[in-house]
C-alpha cells in the first residue's frame, strides 16, 4: 500500500492498480487553493494504513476502513431520504427517481464524512457500493458477550432494525470491475475542517454571480417570445423581484434530443428578446440537455465522438476528449454566451431507469475516450458542466446555472442540483446534506397544493442556494392560480384571492433579496475558506449528540440558522446547539431547545449570539456592481465586527485578485476597503 501527504491534513493512498477513467483525471478537476489548505490547522492521519485492509476478486475490489463505536457518517453525494448514513447500504449508483433510501441518487459521489473528524475520498467512476459499519466479520466477539446478554428480546421492528453500534463494525467499500483505487483522506480535527480541505483541494467553493443570488422565474415550457415578454412585463409592473428569467424547451427548434437552435416560429426576433431583457435588468437562463439531434449544426461534426447509443434519435457527446468539448463549447460561446445569454439549464445528463421509458444510455456503452456507459453516467454531469462553465468563463462571463447530476469535485461549479422529485420533506433535507459533498441544491416551487404549502416552499428557498420559481408546467403564474389544470384553462382565483396572494409572493421575495449580501459573502467565505454556505448542525457540532439526526434545520452562512416549516407541520420542539440563539424577528433568547409554533407567513430563523447581520433594501433585480444600503441587526452585548466581501459582482476578475474584504462594526461604520459596496442606514440592536 502506498501512501502520501499530499497536502497539509490531506493523504493520497493508492491500493492496486487503479483504473484509467477516474474522477481525478478529468479536465473539471481545478487547482487546489493551496493558501487556505495552509491556514487549516495541523492534523495526523486519522488512522493507520495497517488497519485498511484491502482485496481484489471477480467481482472487484474491497477496501475496508476501521470505525468507532460513536462515530455517524454523513454524505456520499446528495441523498434526498436520509441524512445520517451510519450502518446502512448504500449503492452510488446514478438514477434520477430513487423509490427508497438505497443510495440512487442523480448526484451520487464516493465520499464520506465523520463525527470522527475525518472524510474519506474513493477515486472511482462506477457504482460503488458502501456498506456503513453494519456489518461485523466473524471473529472473536468474547468482550461483547456481556452486551450481548443484556440486550431485551426485539418487540417492534424499530428496535429491531435500529442498527446497534458496535467497535467491531467498519466501513466496508466495494467497487466492481476495478482491480484498484486511490482514496484521499481529509483530516479534521473536526468535520468542518475536514469538509473544507476537501472543498479547498477541489478548487474551492464556487463564487456565483450576485444575480444568480436573486430570484428566477422559468417562464411556461410553450412559452413563445411574445409570451416571455409578457411574463417579464407583468413581474416588472407588479414590483415582483426577479433577476433571471428561464427559457424551457421551447426556445430550440428541436427538443428530446436538442438542436441548439433558435425556433423560428416561437422565437423569431431572438435577438431582439435578449437585448429587450437586458434592458429590462434580466439575465437569460437557457434549458438544453446534451443530446445533439440530427438538424444540429454540430450534429455531423460531433459523430465521431460520441457514444455507441443514442438518446432520443441524439448523439451522446463524450465530454471525456478534448475535440467533443471543443465543438459543443465553441458553439455555445460563438452562439450563446458572446451573445449575452449568462446561464444555461443542463437537463437529464443524470439517468433513470424506474420510469415506462427509460430517458439515457445503457451501462453498456462505449465512448471513444475508453468509458463505458456506467462511468459515464457517473461523470457526465461534471463533464457537461465544465464544458457550459469554460464557454462562459471564455467571455469573462461568471454563471451561475442548474444541472441534474453531479459527483466528486462538485465545489467548484458554479450550478444548483434540482429533480423531478418533489416532497417537500425531501427538497429540505437536501439543502442540509448538500454541503457534505461540496454541491448545490435547491428546494425549488413548482406548483403546490395549498397557499400553505406554496408558501412554506417559497419560504425553505429563502436562504438555501437558489429562489426558483420553476413555473413551466402552467401558462400564468401561480398567484393567479395554484391548481395546474386550472392555471391551464385559464380558471383564476377571484381579483381580491389573487391580490392577497401576490402580496405574500412578493413579501417572502424581496425578503430573499434582503440577504444577497450575507449570502453573497458567504460564498466567498466558500470559495477562499472551504466553508460550506449551507451546512447540517452536525457539521458545526459533530459532538452534540442531539444535533447529528436533524434534516430539517440548517445552518446559512456563518451566524444563521433556518428551519423551514411543511404545510403538513404546524409545531416543533427542537434541541438547540451549545450558546445563546435569538430569535431573528423579535431577538427573543433562547438555549438548549426552542419550541416554534410559527404563523403562515413566518420563516424561522435563529442568529447566533454576538453577531451582526446585514440586512438590504431590496431590490427589484441585482444590477452590475450595485450598492447596498444596509440594516445591521445585532443580537447580543458584545457584537463582533461582521466580516464583508466585495469585488464587482458579474466578472471572474476576481480570480485576478481584483476584491476586498472588509467589515462593518456595531457602530455601522464601513471599512475604507468596502466602502464602495455598503452603505449603512440603519441600526437595529436586540440585546
Amino acid at each position: 500500500m502506498e501512501y502520501l501527504e499530499i497536502f497539509s491534513g490531506i493523504w493520497k493512498l493508492r491500493l492496486g492498480a487503479p483504473e484509467e477513467h477516474v474522477p481525478s483525471a478529468q479536465r473539471f478537476v481545478k487547482s487546489p487553493q493551496k493558501n487556505g489548505i495552509s491556514e487549516l490547522p495541523p492534523v495526523t492521519l486519522p488512522f493507520s494504513p495497517d488497519d485498511i485492509t484491502f482485496s481484489v476478486s471477480p467481482r472487484g475490489c474491497l477496501i475496508e476502513l476501521p470505525m468507532n463505536a460513536n462515530e455517524d457518517v454523513y454524505g456520499l453525494g446528495l441523498q434526498l431520504k436520509s441524512l445520517v448514513q451510519t450502518g446502512k447500504k448504500r449503492i452510488l449508483r446514478v438514477n434520477s427517481d430513487p423509490v427508497a433510501d438505497t443510495g440512487d441518487s442523480h448526484a451520487p459521489a464516493p465520499l464520506y464524512f465523520s463525527t470522527s473528524g475525518y472524510g474519506v475520498m474513493v477515486d472511482t467512476a462506477r457504482y460503488a457500493t458502501f456498506y456503513t459499519g453494519g456489518n461485523k466479520r466473524c471473529g472473536n466477539h468474547s468482550e461483547q458477550k456481556k452486551d450481548y446478554d443484556s440486550r431485551s428480546i426485539a418487540l417492534n421492528e424499530e428496535d429491531l432494525y435500529s442498527g446497534r453500534k458496535s467497535g467491531l463494525a467498519r466501513m466496508m467499500i466495494e467497487i466492481p470491475v476495478a482491480q484498484g483505487v486511490d482514496i484521499y483522506v481529509f483530516g479534521g480535527p473536526k468535520m468542518l475542517d475536514a469538509v473544507r480541505r476537501y472543498v479547498l483541494y477541489s478548487g474551492g467553493g464556487c463564487m456565483p454571480p450576485e444575480w444568480g443570488l436573486g430570484i428566477w422565474y422559468r417562464c411556461c415550457g410553450s412559452a413563445d417570445q411574445s409570451e416571455v415578454i409578457s411574463v417579464a412585463d407583468e413581474l416588472r409592473e407588479k414590483h415582483i423581484p426577479c433577476d433571471v428569467l428561464g427559457l424551457e424547451p421551447g426556445w430550440q427548434s428541436q427538443t428530446y434530443s436538442c438542436s441548439f437552435k433558435w425556433s423560428e416560429e416561437r422565437f423569431p426576433e431572438h435577438e431582439h428578446l435578449i437585448h429587450l431583457l437586458d434592458t429590462m435588468g434580466y439575465k437569460i437562463n437557457l434549458w438544453e440537455h446534451a443530446f445533439v439531434h440530427p438538424t444540429s449544426p454540430m450534429h455531423e461534426s460531433l459523430k465521431p465522438y460520441s457514444g455507441d447509443f443514442e438518446v432520443w434519435d441524439g448523439l451522446v457527446p463524450d465530454f471525456a476528449t478534448e475535440k467533443a468539448c471543443k465543438i459543443f463549447g465553441e458553439y455555445h460561446q460563438h452562439n450563446f454566451t458572446s451573445e449575452n445569454i449568462s446561464s444555461f439549464k443542463l437537463d437529464e445528463c443524470d439517468n433513470s431507469d424506474f420510469i415506462i421509458s427509460p430517458w439515457s444510455f445503457p451501462e453498456c456503452s462505449r465512448f471513444p475516450s475508453g468509458m463505458d456507459g456506467e462511468q459515464m453516467h457517473s461523470l457526465l454531469g461534471m463533464l457537461y458542466q465544465d464544458v457550459i462553465e469554460t464557454a462562459c468563463r471564455k467571455e469573462n462571463i461568471r454563471t451561475y446555472g442548474s444541472a441534474r447530476c453531479s459527483h466528486l469535485f462538485a465545489p467548484s461549479m458554479p450550478f444548483v442540483l434540482y429533480s423531478d422529485l418533489y416532497d417537500h420533506k425531501d427538497f429540505i433535507r437536501g439543502v442540509v446534506n448538500c454541503g457534505f459533498s461540496g454541491m448545490l441544491w435547491t428546494p425549488e416551487l413548482r406548483h403546490a397544493v395549498s397557499t400553505e404549502d406554496y408558501l412554506r416552499r417559497l419560504q425553505a428557498m429563502v436562504l438555501s442556494p437558489q429562489m426558483l420559481l420553476n413555473i413551466w408546467s402552467m401558462p400564468h403564474p401561480p398567484w393567479y392560480q395554484l391548481d395546474r389544470e386550472k392555471n391551464r384553462e385559464g380558471i383564476f382565483y377571484s381579483e381580491s384571492e389573487r391580490e392577497k396572494l401576490l402580496a405574500s409572493t412578493r413579501k417572502i421575495l424581496k425578503f430573499r433579496q434582503s440577504f444577497i449580501p450575507y449570502l453573497y459573502s458567504a460564498f466567498a467565505i466558500y470559495h477562499f475558506e472551504g466553508i460550506p454556505p449551507f451546512r447540517a448542525l452536525a457539521m458545526d457540532y459533530p459532538d452534540c449528540d442531539n444535533m447529528r439526526d436533524i434534516d430539517y434545520a440548517w445552518m446559512a452562512g456563518p451566524d444563521l440558522m433556518v428551519i423551514p416549516f411543511t404545510a403538513d407541520t404546524t409545531e416543533r420542539t427542537m434541541p438547540l446547539p451549545p450558546g445563546n440563539w435569538y430569535d431573528f424577528y423579535t431577538g427573543q433568547k433562547h438555549s438548549e431547545e426552542i419550541y416554534l409554533n410559527p404563523d403562515i407567513h413566518t420563516l424561522p430563523i435563529l442568529v447566533r449570539e454576538n453577531c451582526i447581520i446585514p440586512v438590504a433594501e431590496p431590490l427589484t433585480a441585482v444590477t452590475d456592481g450595485v450598492k447596498y444600503e444596509l440594516q445591521l441587526r445585532i443580537y447580543g452585548k458584545t457584537p463582533q465586527p461582521v466580516r464583508m466581501f466585495a469585488d464587482d459582482g458579474i466578472s471572474l476578475d476576481y480570480q485576478k485578485g481584483k476584491f476586498a474584504w472588509g467589515e462593518i462594526n456595531q457602530e455601522g461604520i464601513v471599512s475604507q476597503e468596502i466602502s464602495f459596496r455598503y452603505e449603512v442606514k440603519d441600526i437595529l440592536r436586540f440585546v
